[in-house]
């Protein structure tokens, strides 16, 4: 009975990782065609707490190789230096504009009065600063939108750094009128940016990122059911932002603004997409205690988006893949996917240390590593094909002898088996709990000084 019941656990758990795994062979980037127009972008970076970082954030807007393109940093309340930081990296001058209620953002009406200055830089023409008290991350975008004056708006995170191709790919994507959103794939900035990072929690971030980029997104493309749009870049229409009323404040702004837009695509016959060759960096957690909290930050947000939009998610289970792939995959299969570990790893361990070596068991949780394996090598091979350049570049250590970015990622592969498995299950519970107890605490991890090759 007991194994039968994980047997079904064990089917449920697996059969959408398979499917991710086939359906991301069906993946086409997007050609290159020369782009009947030259989009103007505006990039929104909210900032809290970000002055260790923002040098090098400037540096990443300042050498894009595009024409016409403004940036936007909002100053959320920081408690550090970051607005000093500010007026000395772009010399700020106040700029003559009354404070502005969101009129375009109906669930953000009451943030108008929250808004004390806005400025202009005196060093780059295109660089805008919003100074305006504490009010969250959705709040900031949505003054930023407002404040926007380009047709396309790029959300970024106060360390996000782009490829300097990056606006002229998403240009080409957004040359199809019925694209409304679009995101790049998320790279580890420590790996691909800094010279001799060695951590292993590095490279283990660096491969998650590559799987859920270079085979999950994939996959959720092709079968038109794209659920986030990462906030750390997300490239929308201005008009479709405004038209479901901008950013909902929560603990996934990301993950909601998606599902909203996907309601509005499937209303209108629109089409939310995903880029592959369009690359951002990120900073990723630098010590164990930061990694979880911003793992168990993201299941809380996974929650708490499916509970905002309950009512769209629930009603069109059948009817939009973005829903079904939604429940059934990401929360069902993910619930599924925790309690078949657990009970393969347990009734596993209680047979063997009984001399019992059960077939069925021992079959099945080889095919689980053989397919993990796969899944790691096909992610790895793509990314080396299509992702940074860095993955290409050949350094030489100490004694001479060749070596290229890619070799921690195939150790890591066997690593992410042992003990990252292990870390999902405790994030997922840890996040799931916090949840349903109400925490609404929006960790973050710790800013680094860490000095990056741009």
């Amino acid at each position: 009975m007991i194994i039968g019941i994980v047997a079904v656990f064990t089917f449920l758990s697996t059969f959408f990782a398979i499917l991710h795994f086939i359906c991301s062979f069906y993946y086409r980037k997007e050609p290159e065609r020369a782009p009947r127009k030259t989009l103007g972008f505006s990039l929104i970076i909210p900032c809290f707490n970000e002055a260790l970082i923002l040098k090098n954030t400037l540096s990443g807007v300042l050498r894009l190789d595009y024409e016409d393109y403004e940036v936007i940093f909002i100053n959320d309340g920081s408690k550090d230096n970051t607005m000093s930081t500010l007026f000395e990296l772009l010399e700020l001058e106040p700029l003559e504009i009354e404070p502005f209620p969101l009129q375009c953002m109906p669930n953000e009406t009451d943030l108008g009065a929250g808004f004390s200055e806005v400025y202009y830089s005196a060093k780059y023409a295109n660089i805008f600063v919003v100074d305006k008290v504490n009010s969250g991350k959705a709040a900031s975008l949505n003054a930023g939108v407002s404040l926007s004056s380009k047709e396309i708006i790029v959300t970024l995170d106060g360390d996000s750094v782009l490829e300097k191709n990056a606006l002229r790919i998403m240009n080409r994507t957004f040359q199809d009128d019925n694209i409304i959103a679009s995101g790049g794939a998320i790279h580890a900035m420590q790996y691909f940016l800094m010279d001799n990072c060695k951590s292993p929690l590095i490279a283990l971030q660096a491969l998650d990122y590559i799987k859920g980029f270079y085979v999950y997104k994939p996959s959720l493309t092709v079968n038109n059911a794209l659920n986030i749009i990462s906030g750390a870049f997300g490239v929308f229409r201005k008009n479709a932002l405004i038209a479901v009323g901008g950013f909902r404040h929560g603990l996934g702004e990301d993950i909601d603004i998606t599902i909203r837009l996907s309601e509005y695509a499937q209303l209108h016959k629109k089409v939310i997409s995903y880029t592959m060759n369009a690359i951002c960096y990120t900073e990723c957690p630098q010590n164990w205690k930061d990694l979880g909290r911003q793992r168990v930050r993201w299941q809380m947000a996974f929650w708490d988006a499916s509970k905002h939009n309950r009512q769209f998610l629930v009603s069109n289970f059948w009817h939009t893949s973005v829903c079904f792939f939604m429940l059934a995959d990401a929360t069902l299969s993910g619930t599924f996917a925790v309690m078949t570990f657990l009970a393969n790893y347990l009734l596993l361990s209680i047979r063997v240390f009984c001399g019992i070596f059960p077939p069925l068991l021992l079959v099945s949780s080889g095919l689980a590593v053989l397919f993990n394996i796969a899944n790691s090598l096909v992610a790895i091979y793509r990314a080396i094909r299509r992702g940074p350049d860095s993955f290409r570049t050949v350094n030489n250590n100490a004694r001479g002898n060749k070596r290229t970015k890619t070799s921690p990622l195939y150790f890591g592969v066997c690593i992410d088996l042992i003990v990252f498995s292990f870390l999902r299950i405790a994030f997922f519970i840890k996040g799931t709990v916090s949840y349903l107890m109400k925490k609404t605490s929006w960790d973050k991890p710790s800013r680094t000084n860490n000095t990056y090759t741009l």
